[in-house]
């Protein structure tokens, strides 16, 4: 583990919060140009099919169609992977000090699509429908943008259409959603450089497979991650206050002084799990 690389303001690719933040910006761009698109196409469409209508002009085409049905939806999907993408920059944010093989696996097993989860995790500051807000947006990303239409027990096919519809081509649900986009991509963006929270970063190895991370300020809560090296599990240390006993006053005095604020997780074997979180903490 004391090879093993941890993220740092020196981190590339994935482990870099800011290649995740350009991943978003990129998406939501093009969320926003494809809905533009669609308006266009929409009103193109309307008035082909008015034509149509009225005097047996050209009819609208199948590819007409398949475009006014999928531009919507693949603007939908944009949106929501690009929240995805601002959160797990946050994520990688958070995570400073872990180990890289740490966060390659939590954000793949841990956050996946768990929009909401990762803005808890993250202290993102909520208004009252961004619970909402959260799971419409998961649900544009796992179902109603990417798969056909799911049709209720007891429901019929064309009331789950036009419910999917509704929810899809609406323009204030499309605004609001591109709001609360704008807003934890805001959030993240003042994660450690905000000179009114500056952070405080410690990370040490742990003999010759452990480490431990800790992080403070910088509008996250305080955040300690360790992982038992093999000479501590050996020895039988399996908990977390087994890991403080090791902690020296002198040298980690800060460490020790937001111990019982902090969130504390164990980077393990095969999985990543919250050991403490104070229930008066932020978030």
């Amino acid at each position: 583990m004391s090879a093993q690389s941890r993220l740092s303001h020196r981190s590339t690719g994935q482990f870099n919060p800011q290649e995740w933040v350009a991943e978003g910006d990129g998406l939501l761009a093009s969320s926003r140009k494809v809905r533009d698109t669609w308006e266009d196409h929409r009103a193109a469409f309307s008035q082909t099919a008015k034509i149509h209508q009225q005097n047996g002009g050209q009819s609208p085409t199948a590819d007409d169609w398949t475009l006014l049905t999928g531009l919507p939806r693949a603007s939908m999907l944009l949106l929501g992977y690009a929240v995805e993408m601002y959160l797990k920059a946050g994520v990688a944010k958070a995570y400073r000090g872990c180990a890289n093989k740490m966060f390659e696996r939590d954000v793949k097993r841990c956050f996946g699509h768990k929009l909401d989860y990762m803005a808890h995790e993250l202290a993102f500051p909520r208004d009252q429908n961004d619970h909402q807000q959260f799971k419409k947006l998961t649900s544009m990303v796992l179902v109603d943008a990417r798969y056909p239409v799911l049709v209720p027990e007891g429901g019929t096919y064309a009331e789950a259409v036009n419910q999917q519809t509704s929810r899809i081509w609406s323009e204030n649900e499309y605004v609001e959603l591109c709001a609360i986009g704008q807003r934890v991509r805001d959030h993240v963006s003042r994660i450690d450089t905000d000179s009114k929270n500056p952070a405080s970063f410690q990370s040490f190895n742990i003999d010759d497979d452990g480490y431990l991370a800790f992080r403070v300020g910088g509008n996250l809560p305080p955040r300690i991650t360790y992982r038992l090296s093999t000479k501590m599990r050996e020895e039988g240390v399996n908990a977390a206050s087994d890991v403080k006993l090791i902690l020296d006053e002198c040298g980690h005095h800060q460490l020790l002084r937001c111990w019982d604020q902090a969130w504390i997780y164990e980077d393990g074997l095969k999985c990543t799990k919250r050991v403490k979180r104070p229930s008066a903490s932020t978030g």
